[in-house]
């Protein structure tokens, strides 16, 4: 399958350098995207273009009730199905925004999900629970789509790979879901 036949949940981040690199609209043209309700809600993602570089004003809860944008939510009982799995600096780490994406990826059986993160340690979470072909970075997101634009490092490839490979490490060393 490839990126186009995928739905993307998105990451803050990726929302926000959608808007700053001004491929925010084109993007929802050629993407499946969708968002997480703490995302939606709670990552309070309402920026203006007076406040920084940002070129047009976020509003995603706007979006999702225009129905542009579909919110998936993750269950109580599987975030904390996630949150089990990791001690408690590892936990301090990850936004909870990403905690349930991953929840929501966790439990899908679907494989139709991709999750479009830069942070580095939701990364190495997705490998350590067995989903490193579940996430994707905006820079293969963008090319798929023909939007491609020069990006900072944590949305490329090869910095998404690094982190994909130091959490199947930390897997096989014993971090994270056991292998089945």
């Amino acid at each position: 399958m490839t990126i186009r036949s995928k739905q993307l949940l998105l990451d803050a981040s990726v929302i926000i350098t959608a808007h700053e690199l001004d491929v925010w609209s084109a993007f929802l043209r050629e993407a499946n995207v969708a968002v997480t309700s703490t995302i939606a809600h709670d990552e309070a993602l309402f920026f203006d273009r007076k406040i920084g570089s940002v070129p047009a004003p976020i509003n995603i809860a706007a979006l999702i009730k225009q129905g542009v944008i579909p919110e998936l939510s993750a269950s109580v009982s599987d975030i904390e199905r996630v949150r089990a799995v990791f001690d408690e600096g590892l936990n301090m780490a990850l936004h909870d925004g990403e905690v349930e994406a991953i929840a929501i990826l966790y439990a899908d059986e679907s494989d139709g999900l991709l999750f479009c993160t830069s942070d580095k340690v939701a990364i190495q979470v997705l490998a350590m629970l067995g989903l490193s072909d579940s996430g994707v970075s905006f820079e293969r997101v963008l090319k798929a789509t023909g939007l491609s634009k020069p990006l900072p490092h944590e949305y490329c490839a090869e910095y998404f790979d690094r982190y994909i490979a130091e959490g199947e490490t930390a897997r096989i060393q014993g971090e994270g879901a056991p292998y089945d």
